[in-house]
């Protein structure tokens, strides 16, 4: 698969489950290891206050758990979370035209 593509297929994901994009950079981050606040703005280039609030957002939706007294603290997928990345990478899915 060229990466246009794969791209094209991600975007389409994205749209098609009617999620933002940089909330989907988030959680694939978060699904790539990128564990930290830090190491997630850094992975995604977004701004740290966006980082923030997409991670509380995932949060709230289940999709993302925290751990940690203090911070940093370490962000991890549920199984919800993994099963949206899986559903954002799907291959099967065809671009939108």
């Amino acid at each position: 698969m060229k990466a246009l593509d794969f791209i094209q297929i991600f975007a389409s994901n994205v749209r098609r489950m009617d999620f933002r994009l940089s909330s989907a950079q988030v959680i694939l981050a978060v699904i790539a290891g990128y564990r930290r606040h830090s190491t997630i703005t850094e992975a995604t280039r977004l701004h740290p206050n966006t980082v923030t609030n997409i991670l509380q957002d995932l949060i709230s939706q289940g999709y993302i758990n925290r751990f940690g007294d203090s911070r940093p603290y370490v962000y991890r997928p549920t199984t919800e979370g993994e099963q949206l990345a899986g559903n954002l990478l799907d291959k099967n899915t065809l671009p939108s035209p």
